[in-house]
């Protein structure tokens, strides 16, 4: 326990240091919040549930992609690259202690980000959520953890830092463009949707504007099943085939 924490505190101070976390986990979510309260906002009114209302479930994942796709999958990778994970290999830290570790840090930085969007909807643009607030925070954990599989499974596997920026960008902006994170679903037809659900953030974004707008949670049953799917497999692989060089 104390080695992991030693690691844990080493890991944080050295994740803060990189400007990266601060622009595309939590200040990119933030302003294109602001910008679609600014748009959206007023034509909220009415009954049933707006763009508006919609686009809070997608801008709160994009802080959960930055950091558990892209952040985690990279700084795993850049340790391997560097040797680091091959001199932690005779030592008491385990790659699961790695992962954990890093993935905590990561993970504090998306709830930073959660945290800086939604009083941006609620106090500057008046947004009230439909649904109920504990199960739409089991429901963010359970997405958080589905998106943070995926970067873990990358970084597990790849080669080297070249390897892991093409895999990790592949999934980051194919997932931010074509998932309804930055685009609205809804807007888009629906041959286009259908190639959407393809991504396993579609699914995720889907169970939280279900649960936000107070949709019942049978209605998800699909979602939380390919979430769940996402997150077995994804770190199945990574405890199997984690490589240390």
């Amino acid at each position: 326990m104390n080695s992991f924490m030693t690691f844990f505190k080493i890991e944080a101070k050295l994740v803060w240091k990189s400007i990266d976390i601060l622009i595309f986990g939590i200040l990119f979510p933030i302003i294109l919040g602001s910008i679609f309260g600014y748009t959206l906002s007023k034509d909220s009114a009415g009954s049933g549930a707006s763009n508006f209302d919609l686009s809070y479930a997608s801008v709160i994942t994009i802080g959960i992609l930055a950091t558990g796709v892209m952040g985690l999958s990279l700084t795993l990778a850049d340790y391997r690259h560097r040797g680091i994970l091959q001199r932690l290999q005779v030592t008491p830290v385990s790659p699961l202690q790695i992962v954990i570790a890093q993935g905590l840090v990561q993970m504090i930085a998306a709830v930073i980000s959660f945290i800086g969007v939604t009083l941006v909807y609620i106090y500057a643009f008046g947004f009230e959520l439909q649904g109920s607030w504990p199960l739409f925070l089991i429901s963010y954990l359970y997405v958080l953890i589905s998106m943070f599989s995926i970067g873990t499974l990358i970084g597990s596997l790849v080669r080297d830092t070249k390897s892991a920026n093409l895999w990790s960008s592949a999934a980051y902006f194919s997932m931010l463009l074509f998932s309804g994170a930055t685009i609205p679903y809804e807007i888009m037809p629906s041959f286009l949707q259908w190639g959407m659900d393809v991504f396993p953030l579609a699914h995720g974004i889907h169970l939280l504007k279900d649960v936000s707008t107070g949709t019942a949670l049978s209605n998800s049953l699909l979602h939380i099943g390919i979430l769940g799917i996402c997150i077995i497999l994804s770190m199945g692989i990574t405890i199997r085939y984690f490589r240390w060089k």
